[in-house]
């Protein structure tokens, strides 16, 4: 079923919906607590993967689309036979009419139950009715009708059981609502404690901040002993002596761009962080001279960031075991050539490694070509180096080691990769 997901998620992104990895695995955990009944999978997939109501109609066809059954329907009184016993036609067509109490014409009697597998096995023959077509309601089935009726009774439902303070309609006023929370305790809050609103208030902050840091790093000029002097460090040098300019503050050459090379962890504890940092790193590319971006589980993939999402470009298991020190042994061994003594190497995860083989002597090769190694880890310092934590392996061959459990320090750790 994790396989269909994935694939079922990536026609939605086809058909424009920008769906992220986070919300991937969310579609996964509710339809394992809610099963693959027809009704309540369309429900829990809708909830995860539709953020917007402008997106619900192309949700709802490319679901029908999907998990259609590949049956032809027949009609009533046409072909070898109409009714249980009637050859081929009676196991294909007539089959469902048969088991849910049909008579010989094809028509249910008024008292029947309908059948649950009426709805599951939908042909794409025949797509179900939606508001814009022309076919009208009374050709229709009960069994046929009975789904829409649920979903619009659940929808009214979850409408009048809604919170006051969060917004019933689209993305729009939720994004209202997400401008209203304080950026400076954001900043600070920790992301695995961030509500939806706060975390949708996140992802537009990073973009903010990452457009501040891009155009602060292209103003920044080396510090110098002799040379011109830089009239606004001065004056900031002198305000702690009373305005007296006693030491001259000079400038000279603005200093190189390095390379970045970021290898982030995607994995249920850490998918949110990685999410952020990119979504950081998407409006502060331009500080950088080249960027090369990879997610892993427990092989690398390069990606890209587009529309605020993070797009693999390769197959990945969300689902492995995280294997940091293979992955390290596969940037050294197939994307060497992105590293080199003007690039520096940011890690972001948890360190966890499963208790695998930590492989720290393919971080201490990559170290030795890189300009500097930055590690951010995604969890509270009071957790390192406990259980399954193999940073103790790697802490020798990192320039930097911080900890990166929220937005603030996420920037504080691309700073330091930009000043390497």
């Amino acid at each position: 079923m994790r396989a269909q997901l994935v694939e079922f998620v990536q026609q939605l992104r086809e058909a424009g919906l920008r769906i992220s990895v986070a919300e991937t695995l969310d579609a996964m955990a509710a339809v394992a607590v809610v099963g693959i009944d027809p009704v309540r999978l369309r429900e829990s997939l809708s909830a995860t993967l539709v953020k917007d109501e402008l997106d619900r109609a192309t949700f709802e066809r490319t679901f029908d689309a999907y998990f259609a059954a590949p049956a032809t329907p027949t009609r009533p009184g046409r072909g070898r036979g109409t009714g249980p016993a009637g050859g081929e036609s009676a196991g294909r067509g007539g089959g469902r009419a048969g088991a849910s109490g049909a008579t010989a014409g094809g028509k249910p009697p008024p008292d029947a139950e309908p059948s649950p597998d009426r709805h599951a096995g939908r042909s794409s023959a025949a797509p179900p009715v939606r508001p814009e077509t022309t076919t009208s309601r009374r050709g229709r089935t009960p069994a046929e009708r009975r789904p829409r009726a649920e979903s619009t009774a659940r929808e009214s439902d979850r409408e009048s059981k809604t919170p006051a303070h969060l917004p019933a309609a689209g993305g729009a006023d939720r994004l209202r609502a997400a401008r209203a929370i304080d950026p400076r305790a954001l900043v600070r809050r920790p992301l695995a404690e961030m509500t939806p609103d706060e975390l949708d208030a996140a992802r537009e902050l990073a973009r903010e901040l990452g457009r501040r840091f891009a155009a602060r790093a292209g103003r920044r000029w080396r510090r110098e002993r002799t040379g011109r002097i830089d009239v606004r460090r001065t004056i900031r040098a002198s305000i702690g002596r009373g305005g007296a300019m006693f030491r001259l503050e000079r400038r000279g050459r603005r200093p190189g761009r390095p390379g970045l090379v970021v290898l982030c962890d995607v994995s249920g504890s850490v998918s949110r962080a990685t999410e952020i940092l990119l979504s950081i790193l998407g409006a502060a590319d331009t500080a950088f001279r080249r960027v090369s971006r990879f997610i892993y589980v427990d092989r690398a993939v390069p990606a890209s960031f587009e529309g605020g999402h993070v797009v693999p470009e390769g197959e990945i298991d969300l689902w492995a075991r995280s294997d940091l020190g293979r992955v390290l042994c596969e940037v050294e061994a197939r994307h060497a050539a992105l590293v080199d003594r003007s690039t520096v190497l940011l890690l972001l995860g948890d360190g966890r490694n499963n208790r695998l083989a930590h492989r720290a002597d393919a971080l201490a090769r990559l170290r030795h070509r890189a300009r500097g190694v930055v590690f951010a880890v995604a969890e509270p310092r009071v957790r390192w180096n406990t259980g399954d934590s193999a940073l103790a392996a790697y802490a020798p061959h990192c320039d930097l080691l911080l900890e990166a459990v929220s937005l603030g320090e996420l920037l504080r750790a691309l700073r330091a990769a930009a000043v390497r």
